[in-house]
């Protein structure tokens, strides 16, 4: 569990990903952690692609963050790395589609 008043601001370490079967997990067992599944990519023409997404949450988001929005707020993937950076979203979609793509309303 996740103590969210106490949390620390742990950088992601691009060592510690790993990808298998399509799930992109982070954690090294060799240090005690247990590997944890930060997402699975299993659409092959998706805008967004593992690279671009990890690209996307080493930059801007720490691991007790992304975690913490992940299992205790119950949220995607997707949509933790979407509410931190919209521009970053709408830009992968409007040069995926090759035209503006309209945003939600906020």
């Amino acid at each position: 569990m996740y103590d969210l008043k106490n949390m620390t601001a742990t950088r992601f370490d691009k060592k510690l990903f790993s990808y298998h079967g399509g799930f992109l997990t982070y954690g090294s067992e060799e240090n005690g952690q247990r590997k944890q599944v930060v997402a699975r990519f299993k659409h092959t023409k998706s805008p967004f692609t593992k690279a671009k997404f990890m690209k996307e949450l080493i930059a801007n988001h720490t691991v007790e963050e992304y975690f913490a929005s992940m299992w205790v707020g119950r949220q995607a993937p997707l949509t933790i790395l979407k509410k931190k950076n919209e521009d970053w979203y709408y830009g992968i979609l409007e040069a995926f589609a090759g035209r503006p793509v309209g945003r939600e309303a906020a």
